[in-house]
């Protein structure tokens, strides 16, 4: 993803992010499409579906369990018919490939990121 260096985000833009950890407890292939997965994700006590196009870089059984960061309160939309709820936290290497954000330590699904 390329940005421009002079873009730079206020600090009441951050704030308004929510950004949480989440656990991945379902995830499919959506159908007719080459790049999106379809992941059932636990937010402490609720649960958000959120489509990523990171099918090339994960197959959907290896990350089920995996704890994620994520966006928690990006406004829902529909990609290929199925709404998403919110969005992953990725890291793309110089390469282009794409790796999920993943906390370092066991911590609870919904805990906030600070």
């Amino acid at each position: 993803m390329e940005y421009q260096e002079n873009e730079y985000v206020t600090y009441d833009n951050l704030i308004r992010m929510k950004f949480k950890v989440g656990k991945i407890v379902a995830c499919t292939e959506v159908n007719h499409s080459h790049r999106l997965l379809c992941f059932q994700v636990e937010v402490g006590d609720k649960r958000r579906q959120i489509l990523s196009g990171i099918k090339e870089y994960y197959k959907a059984d290896e990350v089920i369990g995996k704890k994620v960061l994520i966006l928690d309160n990006l406004k829902t939309m529909k990609m290929a018919g199925l709404k998403s709820e919110g969005i992953f936290m990725l890291a793309e290497d110089l390469n282009g490939d794409l790796s999920l954000m993943i906390p370092d330590r066991d911590v609870e699904p919904g805990v906030e990121v600070v």
